[in-house]
């Protein structure tokens, strides 16, 4: 996860632009491989995640007010229409101030649960515990790497807000480093306390694992505050989605490879509504279901599971653009470089194989969805008499990118020092 967050580091910097993946992909490797990148990795992510985050929300907070879990779904999903509507000032208002109360009481669950502070009080008692290790040993957690991918799913949706953010080549990285580093100490910290209390089989079993572990811990409070939690991070994801996703159709609508009804944007607060409505249509597919499947730990992992192994797939083709782009533009200005890219990605890339194996049970699921992918861009190329493998040429992306951003002074101005230097880039 962090030889991806170098990528994607990496390449925002270079390129900051809505299309992110898309974006980073036209110069590297060509369309085709472009538009797989960002149908694998996103359009099937959300389909399959953005309304199970929701429906899991909603799961939660169901037993403690006995509301109907789609009369929740759709509250959440007005409200995130309306937020990402009004622009990404609002989103990243709200998404910033959720998403830190969230962590600090994540924080103080964990050390509660791992002090024993609910056994102090009262409120719980520690059951002995399975310890550090699961049943079966190392080979066990091994064959979890694949599923323990999910705790970092969407830190990189930070990326298509670069041409929003006045420093994106240094807000950009930190943001993803910082980002996968908190949630490996906040995620560790809460499993560890929650081993102590809880029989993994009960967790194995959960839809909500989270929820049952806090209130083993911290008894009705706990439960009652990790319900909160849970909804309110359901309600973050399907918020960060509806922002993200958009404006990389918007990018990829702008080079061709999308229809352009994409590329209409809200007049009042130039925000793209079109794919924000395309976007809520993904997530109801999930929502519905799983209305018809049950909201329960199966349907759960077998949704997850494939959105993994489709979404580490983008993972791989970031850390590929990184190694090709540096070996055919090794000047164009790089605000931000991976550190040992030779050895970094060639790990992550063995990592990303290796994860996918673990999840092998779900991998049919995963090749079906992808060979609708591939069938749909077979089908828009030939349609639109596009060259699904040429490359388009470094110079014209950055260019696309200032012509249609605000002013990103450090960068504008590398950039534009580079494009004029190199004349014949435009061509390459």
């Amino acid at each position: 996860m962090m030889a991806a967050a170098f990528a994607f580091g990496e390449l925002a910097a270079m390129l900051p632009g809505g299309g992110m993946v898309s974006d980073y992909t036209l110069p590297a490797l060509g369309r085709f491989w472009a538009m797989l990148a960002l149908f694998s990795g996103y359009v099937l992510l959300i389909a399959c995640d953005g309304g199970t985050q929701l429906m899991m929300g909603v799961a939660s907070v169901e037993p403690v007010t006995g509301i109907p879990q789609m009369a929740v779904v759709a509250l959440l999903f007005i409200a995130v229409v309306a937020i990402n509507v009004v622009g990404v000032g609002a989103y990243g208002a709200i998404e910033s101030t959720l998403t830190a109360g969230m962590v600090a009481v994540f924080i103080l669950l964990g050390l509660f649960g791992f002090l024993d502070v609910g056994e102090t009080l009262g409120l719980a008692e520690n059951a002995g515990g399975s310890g550090f290790w699961p049943e079966g040993g190392a080979a066990t957690a091994l064959g979890c790497v694949g599923s323990a991918i999910w705790f970092f799913i969407g830190f990189e949706f930070a990326c298509p807000m670069a041409e929003e953010n006045r420093r994106p080549q240094r807000n950009i990285p930190l943001a993803l480093i910082l980002g996968l580093v908190t949630i490996y100490i906040l995620d560790s910290l809460f499993a560890l306390a929650a081993a102590r209390y809880v029989d993994p089989a009960a967790l194995a079993g959960s839809a909500t694992p989270q929820t049952v572990a806090a209130g083993a811990m911290l008894g009705p409070v706990g439960y009652g505050v990790m319900a909160l939690l849970t909804i309110l991070a359901s309600f973050t994801t399907a918020n960060a989605y509806c922002a993200a996703l958009p404006r990389m159709l918007y990018g990829m609508a702008r080079e061709g490879l999308m229809p352009k009804v994409f590329l209409r944007i809200c007049k009042r607060f130039r925000t793209p509504t079109v794919g924000i409505a395309f976007t809520v249509v993904l997530m109801v597919f999930a929502v519905v279901y799983m209305g018809m499947n049950g909201t329960n730990a199966d349907t759960v992992s077998t949704l997850i599971s494939v959105a993994c192994i489709t979404w580490m797939i983008s993972y791989a083709i970031a850390m590929i653009d990184v190694l090709v782009l540096r070996r055919r533009y090794p000047d164009y200005p790089r605000l931000w470089k991976a550190p040992a890219a030779k050895i970094v990605f060639p790990i992550g890339l063995a990592g990303v194989a290796f994860a996918i194996w673990t999840l092998s049970d779900y991998l049919p699921a995963a090749v079906i969805s992808m060979a609708v992918v591939v069938a749909f861009i077979v089908f828009w190329t030939k349609l639109k008499g596009i060259d699904m493998w040429e490359k388009r040429p470094l110079a014209e992306m950055a260019q696309s990118i200032r012509d249609s951003s605000e002013r990103l002074p450090e960068w504008d101005e590398a950039v534009a020092e580079w494009i004029a230097e190199h004349p014949a880039a435009k061509e390459s």
